[in-house]
């Protein structure tokens, strides 16, 4: 399955290979997050807005395929963030939950439109929105390829295979995220790649 973690280096933003590399929300820990939302949750809500909204906005781009589709459930995403960020428990995971919170909106969005509608690279070629390549060695055909592939696998299995193979989380962890079993999870992932696998055609 090398070859299916490879394909998706073009869709990385970055070199990180872990979530757990990301800054926390505003220098504070998720402890510290939670006890300020206990206090003020506008002042968290800011921070954790400003740490990892473009984060949960590229995810989401990377999902629904359409840049203005992407700001608008990331803005929806945030504002159901808002509501619950008050009510966590301690000891929650904020980035897990709030990829939970965006999974569930980009999953609900693409079960409104009832088809799915990947992204053109050319619609954002050249501009901030652009995914930037780790190496500069994939093309923008590759990634075309890998978008086209993409549209075939189900939501739930999409949100998963990006989640580890993008993001870089484990299979626990998007157990967690997705409010699934471990089992589910691992299925999710073995029928999106073997999908990959079969489709993803670079070369052709």
């Amino acid at each position: 399955m090398r070859a299916v973690a490879l394909a998706f280096s073009p869709l990385r933003s970055d070199g990180r290979a872990s979530p757990h590399a990301v800054p926390a929300a505003g220098g504070l820990s998720d402890a510290q997050l939670l006890a300020l939302a206990a206090e003020s949750r506008h002042e968290a809500f800011d921070a954790l807005y400003t740490a990892y909204k473009s984060r949960i906005y590229s995810f989401l781009l990377r999902l629904l395929g359409d840049p203005e589709t992407a700001d608008d459930v990331t803005h929806d995403a945030f504002t159901k963030a808002f509501t619950a960020l008050a009510t966590l428990e301690r000891g929650t995971k904020v980035l897990p939950w709030l990829y939970r919170v965006a999974s569930n909106a980009g999953i609900d969005h693409l079960r409104r439109r009832k088809r799915f509608q990947w992204l053109r690279v050319e619609r954002i070629r050249n501009t901030k929105d652009e995914p930037q390549l780790g190496d500069g060695s994939a093309t923008t055909g590759e990634r075309q390829e890998i978008q086209a592939v993409l549209r075939t696998i189900p939501p739930e299995n999409a949100v998963a295979l990006l989640l580890h193979a993008v993001e870089g989380y484990s299979y626990k962890e998007i157990a967690e995220i997705q409010g699934a079993t471990l089992t589910a999870v691992r299925s999710r992932i073995a029928r999106a790649r073997s999908a990959f696998k079969e489709l993803y055609r670079p070369d052709a």
